[in-house]
Formats: structure tokens, sequence, C-alpha cells
């Protein structure tokens, strides 16, 4: 009887806190003020592994990107110069370029730029050609220095004349170039040896200027957690760029276009240091606190920070079967995960621009994983079940080109941001708990107040997109069907049949004035489009 009681107090206390009003969130959106417009910033893509791209599942792969908006900016690939040399009977290299052309021109036509990121020396050149490490799923490559550094130059120098010369300067001044990947460590550099990459970084400076000034190049590109433990490095490279004595030409510094850096929301599929749980916060940490180093520096102030590679979390490979928390990577957490890290950086560039932007999702894609659904850092699972994170990125791809006012009562876990054009309005609402990897945490009801310029007798149609545990979740449908292994052709229809955006109820006819009163629950780590269209 003791045990009867104290259950029904439980009951009676959480049903007071499900209905107290202190949990009432209550959004405002004034579309009647712009605050400017909008750009898809985190609409970029990392092709990883580079090799499959050629490949159909890569050319379908790279469709895919397209059409659900996922890749609008930029997509990164490696230029893999391993492929591309060869070396005659009398010692003289050549190259060819035409396995770069390919990958190239599959990517042009879907409107994105590239990101050119070299990385691997060809043994042939190589000062340790037996140094190396395997790509997930793909080649082993060399991470060795040059013996030669002249050599390096002509293989950096023969590639910008090509690429100029193919698809002419106007085309390539709008591509990024970066010298290497993760040079501060080992398995990507020898040794990470900073000291060496910087004489690498300066010829590949002074080969890329010979050819065109016009051509963007950049770095350094470090990995996230030890950037984070370790800042040092970053303000290392920079002093260099700035102060340094240049190795290849002999004056100070040496020529920049942007910065390239590396932030995850935790590490080992987990948190961050000190962090039980991957969290927005950590990310934005680091990547302020790389601007302000990078603007002790007052002639880098205006160089552009690109985010070359983020996720939920790093060490995109690793999956559940070792880390259970990789989970958070299949479920709708990463969809939160993004949208919330999309809210904040707008505030930050409404706030105090920092001059962040094109962010470059690290998705871990091969075309031949073992299983569905396996914690890895991935947009789409073995079967081509669309994963809830790829569904953030379709969301996200109906927002209006211009951001307007919003105010949100205050809410540790709910964010919201609108858009706006002529006859659209589109307003975003999540409900991220970091701390709640099964999505099990609170539910919030939220009040929607939207002001408008449009006329009184102005009709409008209301429609609500949702992902989360019961709609737009390819994982939840999976799970459902007893995580199947192998799953059969039924079951792979079933799974794809729930993988896409969906609505959270059909859509509303509505007058203007019925928009100061849009009531509904968000669910713990659910995202809420809210899409008012005028008739």
């Amino acid at each position: 009887m003791k045990k009867l009681k104290l259950s029904l107090i439980a009951i009676v206390l959480l049903q007071i806190s499900f209905y107290s009003p202190d949990r009432d969130v209550s959004i405002r959106a004034d579309a009647t003020i712009s605050l400017g417009e909008l750009e898809p910033f985190w609409a970029s893509q990392i092709i990883h592994a580079t090799e499959f791209l050629p490949t159909q599942w890569g050319r379908n792969y790279v469709q895919t990107l397209q059409e659900t908006g996922a890749a609008q900016q930029f997509i990164r690939i490696y230029n893999q110069p391993e492929n591309a040399i060869w070396v005659d009977e009398d010692g003289k290299i050549f190259y060819d370029w035409s396995h770069f052309d390919e990958m190239a021109d599959i990517i042009l036509p879907t409107g994105n730029k590239l990101k050119v990121v070299f990385f691997a020396m060809p043994p042939e050149i190589a000062a340790y050609p037996g140094s190396g490490r395997r790509r997930p799923y793909g080649a082993v490559v060399c991470t060795s220095p040059p013996r030669n550094y002249g050599q390096w130059e002509d293989l950096v120098r023969d590639f910008m004349k090509h690429v100029t010369e193919r698809y002419g300067i106007d085309e390539v001044k709008q591509w990024h170039f970066r010298c290497w990947n993760e040079p501060d460590l080992g398995g990507f550099w020898y040794q990470a040896d900073l000291n060496e990459y910087l004489k690498l970084y300066d010829h590949f400076a002074k080969a890329a200027r010979e050819v065109n000034p016009e051509i963007r190049i950049g770095g350094p590109g470090l990995s996230s957690t030890k950037t984070y433990r370790e800042p040092e490095n970053f303000r290392f490279f920079l002093d260099h760029v700035v102060n340094g004595k240049n190795h290849a030409t002999g004056e100070t510094g040496s020529p920049i276009d942007f910065l390239s850096i590396q932030t995850y929301g935790g590490a080992g599929a987990r948190g961050g240091p000190g962090r039980e749980f991957p969290e927005v916060d950590y990310i934005m940490d680091n990547q302020l606190r790389l601007a302000d180093i990078r603007d002790e520096y007052p002639t880098l102030q205006d160089l552009p920070i690109y985010v070359d590679e983020w996720g939920v979390s790093a060490s995109g490979t690793r999956g559940v079967d070792s880390e259970p928390m990789a989970d958070v990577r299949n479920s709708q957490y990463a969809a939160a995960f993004l949208t919330t890290l999309v809210e904040r950086h707008i505030k930050v560039r409404q706030e105090n621009d920092r001059n962040i932007g094109t962010f470059v999702y690290c998705a871990m894609n091969d075309a031949l994983p073992e299983h569905d659904f396996m914690g890895h850092r991935k947009l789409i699972s073995k079967h081509g079940f669309h994963k809830p994170v790829l569904n953030a990125y379709k969301l996200l791809y109906k927002l209006a080109p211009e951001i307007v006012q919003v105010h949100t009562k205050t809410n540790p876990h709910v964010t919201a941001f609108a858009t706006r054009d002529g006859d659209r309005i589109t307003i975003v609402v999540t409900n991220f708990q970091n701390d709640q990897v099964y999505n099990d945490g609170l539910s919030y009801p939220v009040t929607l107040n939207i002001k408008t310029s449009w006329k009184p007798e102005s009709q409008v149609t209301l429609k609500h997109w949702r992902i989360d545990e019961e709609h737009s979740n390819s994982y939840t449908a999976f799970k459902e069907l007893g995580s199947p292994g192998l799953p059969n052709p039924l079951e792979v229809d079933a799974i794809k049949n729930r993988m896409d955006l969906e609505l959270l109820e059909s859509p509303k006819q509505l007058k203007r004035e019925d928009l100061n009163n849009i009531k509904f629950d968000l669910p713990c780590n659910a995202v809420s489009l809210i899409e008012i269209i005028r008739d």
C-alpha cells in the first residue's frame, strides 16, 4: 500500500511538472523586420573516401547531396596526386590529372564549387615512401614529406596549371585549395612535425601563386580535439604566415587566403575533453577561441575561417559496437544538433560576426559498409536509408533567403529562427537536449506568434514538417522491424517509406489572424519547420 501511495504521488508530481506553465515556450517571429540575407553556410559536404566518387555509388551520392540541399556551396575531395604520377625510363616525372577531372566533372554540374585538399605524397617523390595510412575503406596513402621540395613545387604547379587551363581562372578562383590534412597527427603527417609542415605549406603557396595569384590557398586543417587541447599549434601556424621566414622564398611571411579549421561536437563518438556528451557549446567555444587567436594578428583579422570538417562527434568510423553513444548519429539527436548549431551561428552573425563559414559535414561515406545504422558518421546507410540528419538538411533546404527577427522565451533547450521571401515564411524550432542520448527527455508545449505585413484578408496555407521519433525517421522504422542485419526487399521498402521528410499533420488553410496563436508540442531532440505560404 505504501508503494502504491508513493507511485501515485510520483504520478501527480510528474503531471504537475508536465503541465507547469514555466515549461511553455512562447516564440514570436516578426516577418516585417529583416535581419539580412541568409546564405546556406551549413550546406557543404565531404566525399570520404574520395576514391569511391567515380563509381556509380559516388555519382548517385553526389546527386542525392544536390537534391536534398545537403550540398549547396562546396564539396570537398582529396586531390590524390598519388594516382596521377608516372616516371619514364629516364626518371623524368609526369602527371596525368584525368582522375581528378573525372571527379570534378561529377561535382561541378551540381552547382557546388570544389574544396581540394592536397593530401598524400606520391611515393615516387617521398622522403619516406614506406610511411603511410589506409583511408577508411580505401587506399593506402603516403604521409611523408617530399625528398625534394622542388619536386613538390613541380607537382603543385603542374596541377594548378592544368585546372586553370581546363576550367578557366574565373571558375577555379571560386575553389578552395588546402595544403594537407591534420598535419598535427602522426597518422596523417610524418611524425606530426609541424616545422616540416611549414616548409610544405610555403612551397605549396609559392607554386600556386606562380601559376595565378587569384588561386585561393589556405591551411592548416589541424585536428579538432588536439587543437582544442593545444591551441598553440594554431597560433604557431599563424605566427609563421605573418612573421616567419618563408622556407620557399626567404621573405617574411607566407601568402594565405583563408584559414581551415576542424571542429566536432565531441571526440571518440562521445563528448569532448571533460564532457560526457556531445555539445554544440563545445563546437562554438572552439571556433570562437580560434577566431580570437586569428584576431591577435591585425593583418589576419579579415581572413575568413572555414570549418572544413564538423560532425556531432569525431571518430567517424567508430560505431555502436565499440561506443554505444555513437547511436546518436543514427537518431533524430543528430538532426537536432545540426539545426541548433545553425541557429547559434545565425545569432553570432547577427550580434558579432566572426567571419566563420562554409561548414563542411564530414560523413564517412563509402560503398562497402557492413550493416545499416552502425553509428558511423554517415548521411545514408548501407541500403540507401536516409538518416534523420539528412532530413535536417532537407528541412533547412526549405528556408527562405532572408532572415527575420525572432524572440523566444528563455529556455535552455528550445531555439528558433525564421526566414521569409515575398509569399512565404519559415520558422525552424528545435528542442535539443544534448544529455538525452536516447531522446527521452522533456517535451515542451510551444506557442508561435507570427507577425506579417500581409493584408488582413490574406489566406494562407500552413505546413508543419517534423523530425522526431515517429516522423522523418528511418532509424525508428529500422528498429521496429527488429534491426535486421540483412533486411529483405519488403523490409527495405518499409524503411524507405519512412525515410523522407514528413509532415506532422495535413496542411491547414488559415486566415492571417490565425498566425497569432499556433500551438504544438515539441518532443525531446525534435525539429519542426513551420512553413506559411500566402495563397
